[in-house]
């Protein structure tokens, strides 16, 4: 299993500077009131939650990379093929990455890939570029010339909130087990179209996804948390009941329905003005 990238990192400069970076939220981010209900626990089916056919492979929740464990059983396609289609996106979001990155500048014909990339902030309101991966030795003499242009895919807020859907649902059989009702079918339903998709260009848009309450959390976890909590968040409209994944992110058991549907994510093309380059050594890593 791939490693979690670092939400935080401090860089010792030559010049003695300590270039602290993090996962910081946007200006327009506020704050919420969540309360813990209770940690839940394991449970395994003999059929798939998801599909109905034979249980066979151990499931995650939330998936591995962001903290989850063992939870239940599913079968190999809701499992794997499922996964593959939409769980990239969200470990994408939640790291605040871009992939498949291309770099461009005058001084270099033709574009160079990089590795996937990792969004961090300085306390300063910097904003840094980490590397997440090999890349093209060309892009040292790109980045040295002062003016690149970046290519790049951010994460497509349909497969990754279909990943939350998932992770919401399997949530739910853990607690109240399988339970057939109509907006449950419609979960599932869902869930099995993005899973039948082909590729995850072709995942269908989910309304239930795409209108569930999620939020996440920025500030960083100082001690071991339980992977599925079922909580509750506080809104002047009334509670809304969810789950809390690993301590960093919330997901509503319920949907608005979303009506607008999001036009698939371009990808991201910027051109950035690079300062002078300087090598340093990461001193510390905070998971």
């Amino acid at each position: 299993m791939r490693r979690t990238a670092p939400e935080s990192m401090s860089v010792l400069l030559p010049s003695g500077r300590s270039l602290d970076m993090a996962i910081r939220p946007p200006d327009t981010a506020e704050s919420a009131a969540i309360t813990l209900i209770e940690t839940l626990n394991p449970r395994f089916f003999n059929d798939c939650p998801i599909c109905g056919d034979p249980a066979t492979n151990d499931e995650h929740v939330p998936p591995a990379r962001l903290g989850g464990r063992v939870m239940t059983r599913t079968c190999a396609p809701c499992n794997n093929r499922l996964g593959s289609f939409v769980e990239a996106d969200l470990v994408d979001w939640i790291e605040d990455a871009i992939t498949i990155p291309y770099f461009r500048s005058e001084g270099v014909r033709g574009r160079r890939r990089a590795g996937r990339i990792l969004f961090r902030t300085t306390p300063e309101g910097e904003f840094v570029l980490v590397v997440d991966g090999s890349s093209h030795p060309d892009i040292a003499a790109m980045l040295a010339s002062g003016e690149v242009d970046l290519e790049a895919c951010r994460p497509d807020r349909n497969r990754y909130t279909i990943a939350l859907l998932k992770q919401a649902y399997l949530a739910a059989c853990l607690k109240f087990g399988i339970l057939e009702n109509d907006a449950l079918a419609q979960v599932r339903r869902d869930l099995l179209a993005a899973r039948d998709a082909g590729s995850k260009h072709k995942v269908p848009p989910s309304s239930l996804a795409l209108g569930l309450t999620v939020l996440r959390r920025y500030q960083p976890l100082h001690s071991a948390v339980a992977p599925v909590v079922r909580a509750v968040l506080h809104e002047d409209a009334g509670p809304i009941e969810g789950v809390l994944l690993a301590g960093r992110t919330f997901v509503s058991w319920s949907s608005t329905l979303a009506v607008k549907v999001p036009a698939p994510v371009d990808r991201l093309n910027r051109r950035l003005h690079v300062g002078v380059p300087e090598k340093g050594t990461v001193t510390w890593l905070n998971q």
